[in-house]
Order: structure tokens, then C-alpha cells, then sequence
């Protein structure tokens, strides 16, 4: 055999080119094939990522408007206790009012009769409801739902935007009593997607189902928001808004900015309402264009090598068929030799391939056909912590963590036998111990006979996508704070308990728990500290109710603990809620060391029970919540069960405050005064006394509507209106010279007194009336005082300027002290009733009498004594140096015209 035959047997210079364009076409497909691959593993995660963040807006909104429909509830309960009562339409606005601010997500709210006929509302009266299908809908008793949330409205053509939820008030008919309408606040629900954490390129949208934007929140937040109720119109957006699914994805060319995104929609099931979330394909494809490029370089450079070899080996060809007659012996020994090295460089040429193929960002093992490993890669080692030395001839069960049941494993090689592959998540363990989630797909390979050869499986280690899922699933029914269940997983659960005690007859109970003072801890304190001591309340309240109990907080220091089947008798039921209420009023009570501080706090608590008799979840927690209060008022510290009663009081309360604001107008004040006299017997002037004439309740205590002034921010137009009176008054006896001496005392409150512009006030009355300002006196109490003495002073002394004087009323049972009365200036001194009546039976009394006139002489102040109701209280005070007196002694308060002066 010639050595031209031995090599052309072999290999020519045609058949290697060949061979190695085949190698390099392979590697080609296979660098391909993993680039693309691990295309569609980048576009995955961000697929998840953009879910997961949709998501997680998408639970935010049904949570808002989850409790916006509770609260609409609440609204058709308030309703029907408006028409029973048959109170005011006022009444009803005021309770709509608060209704509103206690839910951040509305803006405003009404209540409209069937025909849409505005009943109350809290909107302002500029604000129209937009006369859309919603409502037409709703107002239908047949043909609409019970609830419905709108897409965006204007007002007008270019007006502000809004969004309504309605819902329908049946009677207990079914038919629609009403419609209770609420104004969304757009603000809270920029707010919500604002608190969405994004990444450089990310965008996020909340549109209609009209494909308006409703928020938009991108890079560009200036751009964004000029994006406001524009329509946004896309093929896929389109085909997305027309299909049945509730999620999809899709990458396009963002129409708004121009960036290209992967997108991911997601619609809300409770609202004509989706949101779409975008992340840049420049962004999630980075890595991947860095491996395309490294992967194209090495290519170029493995095919240069390839063509420098296959050069060389032309060249010795060329001189094995030159020397081919001359030593035969020598070319025979240079072929096996080439042939050998050629079949080595071959062979390593294909592990390289293989090599490229199978180390992937993914974990891989091989396993046999009787299922044992024979081959890892390094991704597996690294999720696995197991090494290849480790694993090579085991089973993949040494990786099982004993959470999956044979029935779990049957299923999986049931398919695997008909269908060559399966693919899950599997909780598997790590050489460590550590017990975590993966995805993980296997794949059959067959011989042509189709026997299998081969198991092949990619793994990759799923935890932090886990996470994700969990963090979403604790922000949308867990506080951030203390981990307690929210508002929205505690209706969740009241629901649930409702539908037990309808079901088996048992009672529950429901305690509403406000801390005391808290606000006055946090914001000496600091609010870490005030945050700390929340987390120990939590765990404090958590650790005395039982397992299927919960502990939930609503915001701010307000929790809630639901008792679960306390029994189907309601008098043990409510004496188990009471010994929990107990526990927990003592637990609060010990002291808590929050970081070197030692807090004493108190809480008070409000319980319901409730059992099978048809109460929504939004009455059960308007009960506690009433009884709440209840126990503040009580004092603190205290526990109060829900009486009826209380919604009558609040009804009654709410319809008093009503009408107290038309008190004016109405010309329900009058003013009573009582006189006041020196040591002589003769009227020097009067004290002003308001009067409330009430239509219906005839006249209204100044101990009831005083106080309800000043919660209600009322004090200021009853106060002014009282010194415009008072006032008159003066002008009109200084121009009869028998009356001209006479003063008129008025109380000023101190909301009234710090109220902005107050001294102005009192100047632009005494120049309309034209009152002599020395005959006007201003009755102010101590506790005026408590608070930044420095401006009180200021304010009285331009007072002083004016004329006005001063007296310090009911002296002696605040907070008295010698150094503010020497900073004050003050012209008298009041000593309080209660010292005065007393004065004769209580040496106490007497005592702290003669010390107020004692002080009242060193400091060169005039002294009264009020509630001097016998001739021997007068002469006691007469005795002790006191020389202006006045009760009923010397006359009863009444009309001016029964004055006598």
C-alpha cells in the first residue's frame, strides 16, 4: 500500500476542511442554541419581575378599594339610622364627613336618592356627580350589580380628573333605597404606585379599561405626569383589554416614551382598572449581550485557529506525497503519527463543544438509565453544594428533602414514561441541610430503538422569586410594622367568623384597644421609640389570646383582637371576653423598657358581640369603636361593652353640633347677665352669660354646648357673636350716664383666645359698636396659660393697649402659680364658686380663701367672689378684705330688661 493510498484512506485536505466546517457549524448551533436559551431565561425573569410588581399593585388597589366597599357599607348602615331617626339632612352630611376622614383612599362622599337626586354629601357644592351608565346601572333594580367602581371622569372638558365608586342601599325588600357614591382620591392612588420600588428603565401605569392613564410613573416624572388621562392605544394593549385573561405580556415599543419594554398587564377583578408595568429591554438583556459578544469572539477566534491548523495540515500533506517513494517507511510512521494527533485535536475539539453546552447558567446533571448520575456541571455544585465526585453514581433522591410524599414522585415518572419530560417546583435539600425551592425540568433521551439511555435535568435555585411572592403576600395583608394581620385581613377573618357563628349559633367577640397618651410618648420620645413600643404592645397583646384568636392593627396605636367561639351562651361569652379584656388592660399596665426608657402606658377598649343576627362586619366595628370611646371618657384604663345607646348619644351629639352651627343664623343665642356689686351694695357691672334657646330641646345647657363648641372648632363664631353682644350692649348704656359706669364681663375661651387674629378682632368690634374698651373686661381661665406663657402675655398686653381689661376667672382650681400671675397683667382676681360655697362649713375652703384675697392685696389686684348665695357667705368675704361679690345673693342671671341697676 502506497503512502497516497494510506492517506487518502484517511483523510484528505477536503474531507478535514470539511470536518472542521461540520465542527465549527456545530459549535455555531450550539452557541445558538444556548444564546437563545438564555435570551428567553433573561426575558423570563423579567417577565417575573414585572409580574410580581403588577402584582403587588394590583393587591395594594383591592385592598384600597376593598375597604372602600366595607366603608360604603358602613354608609348604607348610617343611612338607615338617618331615615329611623328621622333626623336633619345636615345630620346626615356630618356623619358622612366623619365616615370620609376615616379612610384616606376617599375623597369625598354622597348619598343620592333612585332618581340620582343629590341627598347629602361631603363634596363641595361647585363639585357635580357625572351622570354616567355607573350609576344608571346601579339604580337599576334588575339589571346591575351591587357595587361599581368607574374608569376616569373629568369634570368638564379639561377639568380635574376623578373616579367614583358606588354602591347600591336596598331596603329589606332588595330594592334600592339609595345610592352611596364616593369621590377616589387620585392623590392616594399616585401614592400607592409611588410606593412601588422601580428600577433605572422600569415604568409602571394604572389605566381604565378605556386605556386612559390614571397614573404613570417612569424615570421621567415631570413627563409623566403631563401623561394624565391621555389614551394610550396599542395592538396588544387592545387585544389584551378584549380578552377574558386577567394577565398577559408582551414587548413593543412604549407609545409614550418611545423606550422598547417588555410589559406585563395585569387587571384589577373588583375595578374597570388594570396596570401595566414595563422594564427596558436594555436593562434585563445586558447580561445577555455581554455573553453574546464574549461567545462571538471566541468564536472568531476558534475559527481562525481552526484555519491556521487546517493550513498546516496541507502543508505536511503536500510533503508526505513528495517523500512518499523515497522513505515509505518514515511517511508510514509520519501518517500514524498525524492520524493520531489529528484524531486527539478532534476529540478535544468535541469536549470543548460539549463543554460550552453543558456548563449554562443553569444546574444540569445526567443520569443513566437506571437513574443514577454520571455527569454535573459546576451551576449544580454551586446550588447544590454537592461536588461531582460527590454525586457521580448516586441517585438524584440524595437531594430529596422529605417534603414531597410518594405519590408525588409517582405522579412525576408517570409522566416522564408517557410524555419524555416533566418539569416543577421541588423542595429539595443542599449538602448543608438547608431546605429551599427549585424549578426543576427532566427530559428523557432514546436510542433509535427507543429504549431509554438517558435522564437529563436543568435546575435553578427559585428562593428569592419565593420571596418575592411572600413580601407581596405580606405588604397586602400584613402591617409593616409589628407583623400583625391588617384592616383587610382582619375583615377577611371577621367575615369568616360571621359565617361560623351563623353556622353553629356560637358568640364572638370584638375589642377595639386604644393606647393612652400614646401621642404624647411618640412625639416627646421620637418616633423610633414610639415604633419600638408598638412592637412590644403587639407582642404583649398576641401573647394572652388563644391560637385561633387575632391580634390585628388598624394604624397609629389603634388594635384590634377578635375572640373567636366564646359559646352559644351570651352571658358566659361576655363574661370570657371581659376576663380578656382584663389580662389585657394589666398587661398594658406593667411597665416596658423600649432602650434604657421605662414607659408606663394604659390602653382603654371597646367590646362587641356579636352572633347570627345579620350584623355586617362594618356595624361590628363601628360598635366596638363606639364603646372604645366610651371607656376613654370613662377615664381610661377601662373597658366598656357596646350599649345601643351610644349610637343614640352619637346620633344625638352629631344632631346637636349640626345644629349649633346655625345657632346664628337662626338667632337661637341670647345673653343673660348677672350683676356684680361692691362692698356697698351697689351694681358696678355684669357678667355675660350665653343662652341657647333650642326649638325643640328648649334651652340647652352652656355645659352641654360649651364643650361641643370647642371640639367642633364652633368656639370662634359663638365667641364673637357673644362680645359683638356684649359689646352693644355697652354702647348703649354709655349714653345714659346712670349706666355709663357699668362694666360687662365676657368669657373668652382659650381656643378663642389663640385664634389667629383674635386681637384685631376684638379691635374691629369695639370700633363698630363703639364700646368703651375700660368698660369691657375678658374673663380668661388658667389653663390659657399652659401653654407658651410668653405669647399670652404678648397678646394681653396689646389688649391692654386697647383699654381691655383683665380677670382671672375660677382662681385657685387649675394650675395656679405666683409666677405667672406676676408676668400676667391682670386687673382681678375670681375666686371659684366651689371654694365660696363652702366657705362657711370647710375650713379648707376658708383657708384657700383668704390666701387668694391675701395674694390678690400683695400683688395690688382687685378680688370678686363668685357664687355668694347668702347674706353670711358676704359678710364672711366682707370680714376677710374681698369687696366685690356675685351669685345669687344679690340676683339670678337673666335678661338685660330685668336688670336692676
Amino acid at each position: 500500500m502506497t503512502l497516497r493510498s494510506l492517506i487518502g484512506d484517511w483523510m484528505s485536505p477536503r474531507r478535514a476542511t470539511w470536518s472542521a466546517g461540520v465542527m465549527f457549524v456545530g459549535l455555531l448551533l450550539l452557541v445558538i442554541w444556548e444564546m437563545r436559551h438564555f435570551y428567553h431565561s433573561q426575558q423570563q425573569q423579567a417577565q417575573m419581575h414585572t409580574a410580581a410588581n403588577a402584582e403587588m399593585v394590583v393587591q395594594w388597589m383591592e385592598s384600597a378599594l376593598d375597604a372602600s366597599r366595607h366603608s360604603l357599607q358602613g354608609v348604607g348602615d348610617l343611612y338607615h339610622l338617618w331615615q329611623a331617626q328621622g333626623l336633619a339632612q345636615q345630620d346626615l352630611a356630618m356623619l358622612l364627613k366623619r365616615q370620609r376622614d376615616s379612610l384616606d383612599v376617599w375623597q369625598d362622599v354622597a348619598v343620592l336618592s333612585p332618581k340620582r337626586e343629590l341627598v347629602a354629601t361631603t363634596a363641595p357644592l361647585s363639585l357635580s356627580i357625572d351622570e354616567s351608565r355607573l350609576l344608571q346601572t346601579l339604580a337599576c333594580n334588575d339589571c346591575g350589580p351591587k357595587s361599581a367602581v368607574s374608569p376616569l371622569y373629568r369634570e368638564g372638558n379639561n377639568g380635574s380628573p376623578y373616579l367614583l365608586h358606588a354602591l347600591r342601599i336596598e331596603n329589606s325588600n332588595g330594592e334600592l333605597d339609595a345610592l352611596a357614591v364616593a369621590w377616589l382620591s387620585p392623590g392616594y392612588i399616585v401614592h400607592v404606585v409611588n410606593q412601588l420600588p422601580l428600577r433605572s428603565g422600569d415604568s409602571v401605569a394604572l389605566l381604565d379599561t378605556s386605556a386612559r392613564v390614571m397614573v404613570q410613573r417612569s424615570d421621567d416624572q415631570r413627563e409623566a405626569e403631563s401623561l394624565l388621562g391621555k389614551v394610550v392605544s396599542t395592538e396588544q394593549l387592545n387585544a389584551f383589554l378584549d380578552s377574558s385573561v386577567l394577565s398577559d405580556s408582551w414587548v413593543r415599543h412604549s407609545p409614550l416614551d418611545g423606550n422598547q419594554r417588555l410589559f406585563t398587564g395585569r387587571k384589577l377583578k373588583t375595578a374597570p382598572w388594570l396596570v401595566i408595568v414595563g422594564e427596558n429591554t436594555t436593562v434585563y438583556l445586558h447580561d445577555w449581550w455581554r455573553r453574546f459578544w464574549a461567545l462571538l469572539v471566541g468564536s472568531m477566534l476558534l475559527l481562525a485557529l481552526g484555519g491556521l491548523t487546517l493550513r498546516h495540515y496541507r502543508h505536511l500533506y503536500v510533503a508526505e506525497q513528495a517523500l512518499r517513494e523515497h522513505r515509505n517507511r518514515l511517511a508510514e510512521e509520519v501518517t500514524a503519527r498525524k492520524k493520531t494527533q489529528q484524531a486527539s485535536e478532534l476529540k478535544a475539539a468535541q469536549l470543548k463543544i460539549a463543554a460550552m453546552a453543558f456548563e449554562t447558567h443553569l444546574g444540569m446533571f445526567i443520569a443513566d438509565a437506571n437513574n443514577r448520575i454520571v455527569q454535573v456541571n459546576r451551576t449544580f455544585s454551586e446550588i447544590t453544594g454537592y461536588s461531582e465526585d460527590e454525586v457521580l453514581g448516586q441517585t438524584p433522591a440524595l437531594l430529596n428533602s422529605g417534603r414531597h410524599d410518594a405519590d408525588f414522585y409517582r405522579v412525576m415518572w408517570r409522566q416522564l414514561n408517557e410524555h419524555d419530560r416533566w418539569q416543577g417546583e421541588v423542595w429539595n435539600q443542599r449538602k448543608s441541610g438547608d431546605i429551599y425551592p427549585q424549578w426543576l425540568t427532566i427530559s428523557v433521551v432514546r436510542n433509535d430503538a427507543g429504549e431509554v439511555t438517558h435522564y437529563v435535568a436543568t435546575l435553578s435555585d427559585i428562593t428569592q422569586r419565593k420571596a418575592a411572592e411572600e413580601e407581596i403576600h405580606q405588604l397586602a395583608f400584613f402591617d409593616s410594622l409589628t407583623g400583625l394581620p391588617n384592616r383587610r385581613l382582619l375583615i377577611d377573618r371577621l367575615e369568616a367568623a360571621l359565617k361560623d357563628t351563623q353556622r353553629e349559633g356560637h358568640y364572638s367577640a370584638v375589642m377595639f384597644t386604644d393606647l393612652d397618651n400614646f401621642k404624647t410618648i411618640n412625639d416627646s420620645l421620637g418616633h423610633y421609640l414610639g415604633d419600638a413600643l408598638l412592637n412590644a404592645v403587639a407582642e404583649r397583646l398576641s401573647g394572652i389570646v388563644r391560637d385561633n384568636d387575632t391580634v390585628a392593627r388598624l394604624g397609629g396605636d389603634e388594635f384590634v383582637v377578635m375572640l373567636h367561639k366564646l359559646g352559644v351562651n351570651h352571658q358566659a361569652a361576655t363574661h370570657s371576653a371581659e376576663a380578656v379584656a382584663q389580662k389585657l388592660l394589666k398587661t398594658l399596665l406593667e411597665p416596658i423598657d423600649v432602650d434604657g426608657h421605662v414607659l408606663q402606658i394604659s390602653g382603654s377598649i371597646g367590646i362587641t358581640l356579636f352572633h347570627s343576627d345579620g350584623e355586617g362586619v362594618s356595624a361590628i366595628l363601628q360598635q366596638a369603636d363606639l364603646a372604645m370611646y366610651q371607656a376613654k371618657a370613662a377615664g381610661r384604663n377601662a373597658l366598656r361593652f357596646f350599649d345601643p345607646t351610644m349610637q343614640a348619644a352619637v346620633i344625638d351629639r352629631a344632631q346637636l353640633e349640626a345644629d349649633l352651627r346655625h345657632v346664628i343664623e337662626r338667632q337661637e343665642l341670647t345673653l343673660f347677665y348677672q350683676t356684680q356689686v361692691n362692698a356697698h351694695g351697689d351694681v358696678v357691672g355684669v357678667e355675660a352669660l350665653v343662652r341657647w334657646e333650642h326649638p325643640s330641646r328648649g334651652v340647652v345647657s352652656p355645659g352641654v354646648f360649651i364643650p361641643l363648641a370647642e371640639e367642633s372648632h364652633l368656639i370662634g363664631p359663638v365667641g364673637g357673636w357673644v362680645m359683638e353682644t356684649a359689646c352693644k350692649q355697652l354702647a348703649q348704656w354709655a349714653r345714659d350716664p346712670s349706666t355709663e359706669p357699668l362694666s360687662i364681663a365676657v368669657n373668652v375661651s382659650p381656643n378663642q383666645f389663640r385664634q389667629v387674629g383674635f386681637v384685631e378682632q376684638v379691635e374691629t368690634v369695639l370700633a363698630r359698636t363703639g364700646a368703651n374698651p375700660q368698660r369691657l373686661k375678658l374673663e380668661v381661665t388658667e389653663s390659657l396659660l399652659m401653654e407658651d406663657l410668653a405669647a399670652v402675655c404678648e397678646r394681653m398686653e396689646q389688649l391692654r393697649e386697647l383699654g381691655v381689661r383683665f380677670s382671672l376667672d375660677d382662681f385657685g382650681t387649675g394650675y395656679s402659680s405666683l409666677a405667672y400671675l406676676k408676668r400676667l397683667p391682670l386687673d382681678q382676681l375670681k375666686i371659684d364658686q366651689s371654694f365660696v360655697r363652702d366657705v362657711l362649713e370647710d375650713p379648707a375652703d376658708a383657708a384657700i380663701v383668704r390666701t387668694v384675697i391675701a395674694l390678690a392685696h400683695s400683688l395690688e389686684l382687685e378680688v370678686i367672689a363668685e357664687g355668694v348665695e347668702t347674706g353670711a357667705h358676704r359678710d364672711w368675704l366682707y370680714a376677710e378684705g374681698c369687696m366685690a361679690y356675685q351669685g345669687y345673693w344679690f340676683s339670678r342671671p337673666g335678661p338685660v330688661e330685668t336688670l336692676s341697676l
